[in-house]
Order: structure tokens, then sequence, then C-alpha cells
């Protein structure tokens, strides 16, 4: 039960992180700093999106995995 609580809770603090790494996101791909372009741009954009999904897939599949051995 500790280990879920733990899953729990560091997808909690991932999430709350979200608005950190969209503004570096936005800080590397944005108009104020033009540091990447072309299809790396297209990809460093997406990135925020992939820790969102990350960040609720490993306690969803943490649980499937705990209700598995149950």
């Amino acid at each position: 039960m500790s280990g879920l609580i733990k899953v729990f809770l560091l997808s909690i603090v991932g999430l709350a992180l979200t608005p950190t790494i969209q503004e570096n996101v936005t800080g590397v791909t944005g108009t104020g700093g033009d540091n990447l372009t072309g299809s790396a741009k297209a990809i460093m954009e997406l990135f925020p999106m992939f820790w969102v999904i990350l960040m609720i897939a490993i306690p969803v599949a943490y649980v499937a995995v705990w209700l598995k051995g149950a």
C-alpha cells in the first residue's frame, strides 16, 4: 500500500510541475528564443502533452499491476 501512495504522490508532484515544463518549452520554441526550428521545434512542442500523459499513465499502470497481483 505504501508503494501506491508513493506513486500517486509522484504523479501529483509531476502534474504540479507541468506549468514549469510548459514555460521552459515556450522559452525554447517561442518567439523570444528561436533556438529550435523545423521538426525539432514540433517535437519539443509536444513534450508537455507527453509529460501529462506519462504522469497519468504511471499510476494507472501501477494500479493495474497491483490489482493483477492481488
